[in-house]
Protein backbone atom coordinates (compact mmCIF):
# COMPACT_ATOMS: atom_id res chain seq x y z
CA UNK A 1 0.00 0.00 0.00
CA UNK A 2 2.85 2.36 0.77
CA UNK A 3 4.39 1.79 -2.67
CA UNK A 4 0.99 2.35 -4.28
CA UNK A 5 0.66 5.67 -2.47
CA UNK A 6 4.25 6.64 -3.28
CA UNK A 7 3.66 5.94 -7.00
CA UNK A 8 0.44 7.96 -6.91
CA UNK A 9 2.16 10.87 -5.17
CA UNK A 10 5.19 10.77 -7.48
CA UNK A 11 2.98 10.81 -10.59
CA UNK A 12 1.02 13.75 -9.21
CA UNK A 13 4.19 15.65 -8.30
CA UNK A 14 5.68 15.10 -11.79
CA UNK A 15 2.50 16.59 -13.27
CA UNK A 16 2.75 19.64 -11.00
CA UNK A 17 -0.16 18.56 -8.80
CA UNK A 18 0.15 19.56 -5.14
CA UNK A 19 -2.88 17.76 -3.68
CA UNK A 20 -4.49 14.39 -4.41
CA UNK A 21 -8.15 13.87 -3.57
CA UNK A 22 -7.59 10.44 -2.08
CA UNK A 23 -7.45 7.90 -0.71
CA UNK A 24 -11.11 7.07 -0.28
CA UNK A 25 -12.10 5.29 2.92
CA UNK A 26 -15.02 4.63 5.18
CA UNK A 27 -17.86 2.92 3.32
CA UNK A 28 -18.50 -0.52 4.76
CA UNK A 29 -20.34 -1.67 1.65
CA UNK A 30 -23.76 -2.09 3.26
CA UNK A 31 -25.31 -1.61 -0.17
CA UNK A 32 -23.48 -3.17 -3.15
CA UNK A 33 -24.12 -0.19 -5.43
CA UNK A 34 -23.79 2.42 -2.72
CA UNK A 35 -21.29 5.10 -1.89
CA UNK A 36 -17.74 4.72 -3.09
CA UNK A 37 -17.28 1.03 -2.25
CA UNK A 38 -15.26 0.46 -5.42
CA UNK A 39 -12.83 3.26 -4.57
CA UNK A 40 -11.88 2.14 -1.06
CA UNK A 41 -10.07 -0.74 0.62
CA UNK A 42 -12.93 -3.14 1.40
CA UNK A 43 -15.49 -3.62 4.13
CA UNK A 44 -13.15 -4.32 7.07
CA UNK A 45 -12.38 -1.12 9.04
CA UNK A 46 -8.98 -2.43 10.17
CA UNK A 47 -7.88 -3.28 6.63
CA UNK A 48 -9.25 0.07 5.45
CA UNK A 49 -7.23 1.82 8.14
CA UNK A 50 -4.00 0.07 7.17
CA UNK A 51 -4.54 0.61 3.44
CA UNK A 52 -5.53 4.24 3.87
CA UNK A 53 -2.77 5.21 6.29
CA UNK A 54 -0.03 3.57 4.21
CA UNK A 55 -1.39 5.22 1.05
CA UNK A 56 -1.43 8.59 2.83
CA UNK A 57 2.16 8.08 3.98
CA UNK A 58 3.27 7.19 0.45
CA UNK A 59 1.52 10.14 -1.21
CA UNK A 60 2.86 12.63 1.31
CA UNK A 61 6.39 11.18 1.24
CA UNK A 62 6.37 12.17 -2.44
CA UNK A 63 5.73 15.79 -1.41
CA UNK A 64 2.03 15.88 -2.28
CA UNK A 65 -0.87 16.51 0.13
CA UNK A 66 -3.17 13.51 0.56
CA UNK A 67 -6.90 13.97 1.21
CA UNK A 68 -8.76 11.43 3.35
CA UNK A 69 -12.24 11.17 1.85
CA UNK A 70 -15.28 10.96 2.17
CA UNK A 71 -15.78 11.91 5.82
CA UNK A 72 -17.95 10.10 7.03
CA UNK A 73 -20.57 7.37 6.55
CA UNK A 74 -20.68 7.69 2.77
CA UNK A 75 -22.77 4.56 2.24
CA UNK A 76 -25.04 5.71 -0.57
CA UNK A 77 -24.54 6.95 -4.10
CA UNK A 78 -28.13 8.05 -4.70
CA UNK A 79 -30.14 10.62 -2.72
CA UNK A 80 -26.94 12.18 -1.29
CA UNK A 81 -27.93 15.72 -2.23
CA UNK A 82 -31.04 17.83 -1.81
CA UNK A 83 -33.44 17.90 -4.76
CA UNK A 84 -31.96 14.72 -6.23
CA UNK A 85 -34.84 12.63 -7.53
CA UNK A 86 -37.27 15.30 -6.33
CA UNK A 87 -36.52 14.92 -2.62
CA UNK A 88 -36.26 18.18 -0.62
CA UNK A 89 -33.30 16.93 1.48
CA UNK A 90 -30.58 14.33 1.16
CA UNK A 91 -31.04 10.98 2.82
CA UNK A 92 -29.36 10.70 6.19
CA UNK A 93 -26.84 8.07 7.30
CA UNK A 94 -27.91 7.70 10.91
CA UNK A 95 -25.01 6.21 12.88
CA UNK A 96 -24.83 5.80 16.64
CA UNK A 97 -21.69 6.99 18.45
CA UNK A 98 -20.25 3.53 19.14
CA UNK A 99 -20.65 2.39 15.52
CA UNK A 100 -19.21 5.68 14.26
CA UNK A 101 -16.10 5.28 16.43
CA UNK A 102 -15.57 1.54 16.11
CA UNK A 103 -16.27 1.12 12.40
CA UNK A 104 -16.48 4.30 10.33
CA UNK A 105 -13.90 6.51 12.05
CA UNK A 106 -11.03 4.03 12.24
CA UNK A 107 -9.52 4.64 8.75
CA UNK A 108 -9.70 8.40 9.25
CA UNK A 109 -8.07 8.16 12.68
CA UNK A 110 -5.16 6.15 11.27
CA UNK A 111 -4.76 8.62 8.39
CA UNK A 112 -4.61 11.48 10.89
CA UNK A 113 -1.89 9.58 12.80
CA UNK A 114 0.03 9.68 9.49
CA UNK A 115 -0.49 13.49 9.45
CA UNK A 116 -2.82 13.55 6.44
CA UNK A 117 -2.94 17.13 5.15
CA UNK A 118 -6.63 17.35 4.22
CA UNK A 119 -9.98 15.68 4.83
CA UNK A 120 -12.88 15.86 2.38
CA UNK A 121 -16.36 15.91 3.89
CA UNK A 122 -19.13 14.10 2.02
CA UNK A 123 -22.43 15.03 0.39
CA UNK A 124 -24.94 13.20 2.51
CA UNK A 125 -26.45 13.98 5.84
CA UNK A 126 -25.15 12.21 8.94
CA UNK A 127 -27.62 12.02 11.81
CA UNK A 128 -29.87 14.52 9.98
CA UNK A 129 -27.18 17.19 9.52
CA UNK A 130 -25.19 17.67 6.30
CA UNK A 131 -21.71 16.18 6.77
CA UNK A 132 -19.95 19.38 5.61
CA UNK A 133 -21.93 21.43 8.11
CA UNK A 134 -21.94 19.04 11.06
CA UNK A 135 -20.03 20.68 13.92
CA UNK A 136 -19.99 17.52 16.04
CA UNK A 137 -18.29 15.58 13.26
CA UNK A 138 -15.90 18.29 12.05
CA UNK A 139 -15.05 20.32 15.15
CA UNK A 140 -15.87 17.81 17.88
CA UNK A 141 -14.60 14.49 16.55
CA UNK A 142 -12.24 15.31 13.68
CA UNK A 143 -10.42 18.31 15.12
CA UNK A 144 -10.82 18.02 18.91
CA UNK A 145 -10.99 14.27 19.53
CA UNK A 146 -8.63 13.10 16.75
CA UNK A 147 -6.44 16.22 16.76
CA UNK A 148 -6.62 16.83 13.00
CA UNK A 149 -4.44 19.84 12.14
CA UNK A 150 -4.95 20.06 8.37
CA UNK A 151 -7.75 21.61 6.36
CA UNK A 152 -11.22 20.35 5.47
CA UNK A 153 -12.39 20.56 1.87
CA UNK A 154 -15.93 19.85 0.70
CA UNK A 155 -16.91 17.40 -1.96
CA UNK A 156 -18.18 19.15 -5.08
CA UNK A 157 -21.49 20.93 -4.37
CA UNK A 158 -21.62 19.51 -0.83
CA UNK A 159 -21.80 22.89 0.93
CA UNK A 160 -25.38 23.70 1.90
CA UNK A 161 -24.65 26.92 3.81
CA UNK A 162 -21.97 29.58 3.95
CA UNK A 163 -21.03 30.94 7.36
CA UNK A 164 -22.82 28.11 9.15
CA UNK A 165 -20.63 25.51 7.44
CA UNK A 166 -17.47 27.52 8.11
CA UNK A 167 -18.35 27.74 11.79
CA UNK A 168 -19.10 24.01 11.79
CA UNK A 169 -15.49 23.29 10.84
CA UNK A 170 -15.33 23.45 7.05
Amino acid sequence: MYQRGRAHGTEARLKGVNIVFGPSMGPLGKHPAGGRNWEGFGADPVLQAIGASETVRGIQDAGVIATAKHYIGNEQEHFRRALEWGLPNAMSSNIDDRTLHELYLWPFAESIRQHVGAVMCSYQMVNNSYACGNSKLLNGILKDELGFQGFVVSDWLAVRGGVSHALAGL
